[in-house]
């Protein structure tokens, strides 16, 4: 496999750290009513700044790839999968995206602030149930909807590695030392 036929390592780096964050900030959505009630606060807080950090990810590696375009696929590839591998991209993106924006006031009309550490925000908005519970609701169809198609994008990515042995997985993969 040629430099050609792989991605660069900003993107790998990207892709890779961009899946474990989706995968904690799930994990912590997931678990968060399972830590003692003290730390409730504090895991709300790590999975919104991790929310906030994919958001900023994502923005970065779009705006890599408009430099550096993808590396084409295997030439067995045909019209439709090409199709399908595309519009799982697209998607991804838009749910990398919309997830963590339609978390933030999620979080706000809970009444809870974003603390970073060295800069604190206040909500602006009182708790606002009315408003929170069906954008709770929206966020986490989002989440399920995001680690769906990551899952399914996982899978494709394995089946194309070892059934159809096409390279596909290997061009996301750092390259090996020579």
């Amino acid at each position: 496999m040629t430099n050609a036929d792989r991605y660069g390592t900003v993107a790998i780096t990207l892709h890779w750290l961009i899946a474990l964050l989706i995968l904690t900030a799930f994990v912590l959505g997931l678990t968060v009513d399972s830590f003692p009630k003290p730390w409730t606060g504090t895991i709300i807080n790590l999975h919104s700044l991790i929310g906030l950090t994919i958001l900023l990810l994502t923005f970065v590696r779009l705006f890599w790839r408009l430099g550096h375009p993808a590396p084409p696929l295997p030439e067995a590839f045909g019209q439709l999968a090409k199709f399908a591998a595309s519009a799982v991209h697209v998607a991804l993106y838009i749910l990398m995206i919309a997830t963590p924006i339609i978390g933030v006031p999620t979080l706000l009309y809970r009444g809870r602030g974003l603390d970073f550490g060295f800069l604190q925000i206040t909500s602006p908005f009182a708790r606002t149930p009315e408003i929170y519970r069906p954008l709770t609701q929206i966020h986490e169809i989002a989440a399920y909807a995001l680690i769906g198609l990551a899952v399914g994008h996982a899978l494709a990515a394995l089946y194309h590695q070892f059934a159809l042995r096409d390279g596909v997985l290997t061009r996301m993969l750092p390259a090996p030392k020579r």
